[in-house]
């Protein structure tokens, strides 16, 4: 299933990076549900996504309002169905209504990642060990919060190069 994200489509196979924050090279920025600076961001930016954890269904509306393009959170479903916006949540039934390429569901262990990836459900995980994170890569997860753009990009790239959905950054041939 691919992820549109702030007109951007995550296809099979592909990976994004979600930070605490913008920080250059990130795909999603996770920031603080401030509709009047969402507003500010978005006249500037056309890209990250922005992802809010609102406190009410007011403040997501005005999130979305405002320009954020993926609400955290199960108790705002009715939001993002709504509005169109893309929900992060718990389980793929908590999100009902919400348009099937905008749903990312949380997975913190390597179980649930697969099972998730198998049935076709976008996954986000927040993992800080690389080594678990490339292996949730490996299962499929598809969205990655992180505080360590560069690593974990490096570590994406990498399962991306093995799976040959991306070439490598450097081709070497070794002779015996």
């Amino acid at each position: 299933m691919e992820l549109h994200l702030a007109g951007r489509t995550f296809g099979s196979g592909e990976f994004a990076i979600m930070t605490d924050g913008v920080v250059e090279g990130t795909d999603i920025a996770l920031v603080p549900p401030d509709p009047p600076m969402i507003e500010r961001f978005c006249a500037h930016n056309a890209w990250p996504a922005i992802a809010v954890a609102p406190a009410s269904a007011a403040e997501a509306i005005a999130c979305e309002r405002a320009g954020a393009d993926l609400l955290m959170g199960d108790a705002f479903a009715p939001v993002a169905a709504a509005t169109g916006a893309a929900l992060a949540c718990s389980a793929p039934d908590r999100a009902v209504g919400v348009r099937p390429s905008g749903v990312l569901v949380m997975a913190g262990d390597p179980g649930a990642v697969s099972r998730l990836a198998e049935a076709g459900v976008a996954v986000l995980t927040d993992e800080p060990v690389q080594a678990m994170l490339a292996v949730h890569a490996w299962l499929g997860a598809r969205v990655f919060l992180t505080g360590d753009v560069h690593g974990t990009r490096q570590v994406l790239d990498m399962i991306a190069s093995i799976r040959g959905t991306r070439a490598p950054a450097v081709a070497r041939r070794g002779l015996a």
